[in-house]
């Protein structure tokens, strides 16, 4: 190969654990998963230079802690050689995926499983080996498109959200499609707290439908703008019929968006690990916090009892949730001042990767993308880690789930923000 030639290779493997574990997502389920619907995939996109080599894993989880990201970084660098800093662990945080890839923290369901953590971890390192050992030349090419019908504001259908769909496409020299990195913000929700089966909710129809169309391609998703945008307003119900009419809305797109994007040769490739410190917001004194529940759990009542819509029910019933989340971690983050994670930047090509580690709003990642040095700049939340919800000044002003079951203030949303941007001027 030439020194300026780029290589890739990608592989995916089914993470699917049997039935009887616990499903995340949802504090009101009470049940154990009941086997698959679909299969939930695990998936490595490695990206090779000269001097320089990437991977991208992503996992139809809800999302993973930062240790379970140190376990596969440590086999993938034993086995391959790649460094730790040039990987990322990105989850497309499904809610119908099994819990155990987190650890646990207050107001939280999740946990950790050191069984599901060893198995998904080996079979990751298994699948790096064999995708490093089917590295050929590639070109690569970048297309965007809008998404209508899926994700908005879940407190507010008419507040903005990140429609865009950002498509990374790596073809074989033959100019046949061999991977397709999608980025697209949106919670995983269609299916709701009664479904106890397995998914990969609308992200794994829409890979389905491609695979239809592309059965050589291996197609990937990564969310984006996720905090404060689901598909709360735009489903028509909390089925597997609806998770397939979703999946369509997307697939359609990204096949669209494939057809216009001309691939050429670049062999660019760059990647940096920052540590970042998450400041915890001052909790209210546990008197307030209660008052505070049980004004919601009111409203709640009055809404129930007035036969409002299911939207406001909906909307009051998680704002009761998250008082109490708040609660919790008023109490069980007591003397403790931060969390401690990381933001990853890579770049393949002219694409831009910020991964953030929790859930960050869309205001946040319209900011970077707008200001951002690299035209095509995507974010890619519950990357690596799962530190909660990054909520900005506007959501914590109006009180709702998000802002109060996260630990944080607007400025950490800002602080996340600045720090990608810089580390992206002065790459």
């Amino acid at each position: 190969m030439t020194n300026d030639q780029l290589l890739a290779s990608v592989f995916e493997i089914d993470i699917t654990p049997p039935e009887g574990y616990y499903l995340d997502g949802y504090s009101v389920r009470k049940e154990k998963s009941q086997g698959a619907h679909d299969p939930l995939m695990g998936q490595i996109l490695l990206v090779k230079s000269s001097n320089r080599q990437l991977a991208i894993i992503c996992l139809d989880l809800i999302a993973v802690g930062i240790n379970f990201t140190s376990i596969i970084r440590k086999g993938i660098q034993e086995n391959i050689g790649i460094p730790p800093e040039n990987i990322l662990v990105s989850c497309s945080h499904t809610h119908s995926g099994p819990v155990g890839f987190m650890p646990s923290f207050p107001g939280s369901i999740s946990s950790d499983n050191p069984e599901l953590q060893r198995y998904v971890s080996q079979q990751l390192v298994v699948a790096a080996l064999l995708a490093n050992n089917q590295l050929q030349p590639v070109q690569i090419g970048i297309g965007r498109g809008m998404i209508e019908g899926i994700g908005l504001n879940r407190n507010d259908a008419y507040a903005i959200t990140d429609k865009e769909v950002i498509v990374l496409r790596l073809d074989s020299m033959s100019g046949n499609p061999i991977a397709v990195l999608m980025n697209y913000g949106c919670h995983p929700t269609v299916l709701g707290f009664t479904n106890l089966q397995y998914s990969a909710d609308f992200p794994g129809a829409a890979r389905a439908n491609l695979r239809k169309i592309y059965p050589d391609t291996v197609f990937m998703y990564t969310n984006g703008a996720s905090g404060d945008v689901s598909t709360r307003f735009t489903r028509r119900e909390q089925t597997f019929q609806e998770v397939e009419r979703m999946g369509r809305i997307l697939s359609g797109e990204v096949l669209k968006v494939m057809q216009h994007i001309t691939t050429h040769p670049d062999s660019r490739l760059f990647a940096h690990v920052e540590p970042v410190i998450l400041p915890f917001r001052n909790f209210p004194s546990r008197s307030e916090a209660e008052l505070e529940l049980r004004t919601l759990k009111q409203e709640l009542k009055a809404l129930q009892r007035s036969g409002a819509e299911l939207s406001a029910i909906h909307k009051a019933t998680t704002r009761v949730e998250g008082a109490t989340g708040q609660l919790l971690m008023g109490e069980g983050l007591e003397g403790i001042m931060s969390y401690e994670s990381q933001i990853q930047v890579m770049m393949i090509g002219d694409l831009a990767l910020i991964g953030l580690p929790g859930e960050p709003f869309t205001k946040t990642v319209l900011e970077i993308k707008q200001t951002s040095p690299i035209p095509d700049t995507a974010v890619v939340s519950y990357a690596n880690d799962s530190r909660g919800y990054f909520p900005d000044d506007e959501t914590i002003a109006k009180r709702s789930y998000e802002a109060l079951i996260s630990p944080y203030g607007a400025e950490v949303s800002a602080g996340l923000r600045d720090t990608a941007l810089t580390i992206l001027r002065r790459k």
